[in-house]
């Protein structure tokens, strides 16, 4: 009955409601995997899996694009493209 709720909120409102579907999927997914990085004990011998790599790397580019939104919407970063 959800699953079929869900179907037609979405075909019913378009391609845009999908995307936002699936953006938050992948943000929780990936915010899980770095919770579950901060939360296991750290061992000095083994290094990282390409999946945590990619997880710190997401969490870090996410920051800063964050930071340079903030700044750009307190009007301390304007950078202007052109088109």
């Amino acid at each position: 009955m959800f699953f079929a709720r869900l179907q037609s909120l979405v075909l019913a409102e378009g391609a845009d409601n999908l995307f936002n579907i699936l953006i938050a999927l992948v943000c929780g997914f990936a915010s899980l995997n770095i919770i579950n990085l901060l939360t296991r004990p750290v061992r000095p011998v083994r290094g990282l899996t390409i999946g945590e790599i990619m997880a710190v790397t997401g969490a870090v580019v996410s920051l800063l694009l964050l930071g340079a939104e903030m700044l750009h919407i307190y009007h301390v970063f304007p950078i202007k493209l052109q088109p």
